[in-house]
């Protein structure tokens, strides 16, 4: 979803937004562009580099970069001969100026409170700054990985194992344990099973590569049919009888269901469920634009903070 507000550190006023669209807004745009590139400490292109290559004189050059620095969206510092440098970057900012158009970012579908509180945490950091952002929420790791490369999406939310099966992506944030999933459990629906056997139906969510592993990883050495489902309808589908067990979240279930089997999966047998159950936001690789602005919008502490409140119900869901 979207919103759309008047931001607080960039009113732009009729005339500011008609300029914007002019010559010169196309070279404050090209401007930002570039310097979104940079850090703190960076040298930035000469201007009369900037003129040739944006097509400008160096007067518009230089009233693109005063634009900017009166924003507050960059602050430079002019050392003579040697150039002009950087000294603070309000990435968020340049991004509004830069693209024009939100941050766009691909999450899960919301099937847990766990991942109800990362979005709300995610959401309310994001609504502090100057910077719009749509967040798309779509099932399965692959498919949200997909959206990133094709470019449908400027971020995503994976777990850390499903970023780790993925060379070109850059992790820019890993939330830590318990953020993505925690207390990972075995479902059955036979109250007296002691784990999985031979010709039970277990439920796998083949769209999501954690999902797949973990299932497949408990059913080793087992003779079982395999029936996909989406993972949002494991419990009940184990309840109504159509699959025998699949993995779920102990949280997850109701504390008034108690004819089912639920055997919780210990790290010690399954080491990976650490990385299942961190949550990491991850960028194409290289892409040094999105992974600053990320950066600069995140605080990990209070994302985490937020998720438990949502989690203890001492906050309201909202993203």
């Amino acid at each position: 979803m979207t919103r759309h507000r008047q931001f607080d550190k960039l009113l732009l006023t009729h005339t500011d937004a008609e300029s914007l669209f002019s010559k010169h807004g196309q070279i404050v745009a090209a401007l930002a562009r570039s310097l979104l590139e940079r850090a703190p400490g960076d040298r930035i292109t000469r201007v009369h580099e900037y003129a040739a290559r944006l097509d400008a004189s160096v007067g518009t050059v230089q009233a693109g970069l005063q634009y900017l620095t009166s924003t507050g969206a960059v602050q430079l510092e002019a050392r003579g001969r040697l150039g002009t440098y950087v000294v603070a970057v309000n990435y968020p900012l340049l991004w509004t100026i830069a693209m024009r158009r939100p941050l766009v970012g691909a999450l899960p579908l919301i099937y847990s409170r766990r991942l109800i509180g990362l979005a709300t945490g995610l959401r309310a950091q994001f609504d502090r700054l100057p910077l719009d952002v749509e967040l798309r929420f779509i099932r399965g790791s692959g498919q949200r990985v997909q959206a990133l490369m094709a470019h449908q999406c400027d971020w995503a939310l994976l777990s850390r194992y499903a970023a780790m099966q993925y060379p070109e992506l850059d992790v820019v944030a890993e939330l830590g344990p318990d953020t993505f999933m925690a207390q990972h459990v075995l479902i059955l629906r036979d109250a007296a099973a002691s784990g999985v056997q031979d010709g039970m139906r277990i439920g796998v969510d083949l769209s999501s590569g954690d999902h797949s592993f973990i299932v497949h990883a408990i059913c080793r050495e087992r003779c079982v049919e395999f029936v996909e489902i989406d993972y949002a309808e494991g419990l009940h589908l184990v309840m109504s009888g159509a699959i025998d067990g699949t993995v779920w979240s102990r949280e997850d279930v109701p504390s008034e269901i108690t004819d089912l089997r639920v055997i919780p999966l210990s790290p010690h047998d399954y080491p990976e469920l650490i990385a299942l159950g961190t949550a990491t936001l991850v960028v194409d690789k290289g892409n040094r634009t999105v992974a600053a602005v990320l950066r600069a919008a995140l605080d990990v502490d209070e994302l985490r903070l937020i998720q438990h409140e949502v989690l203890e119900r001492r906050r309201m869901p909202a993203y």
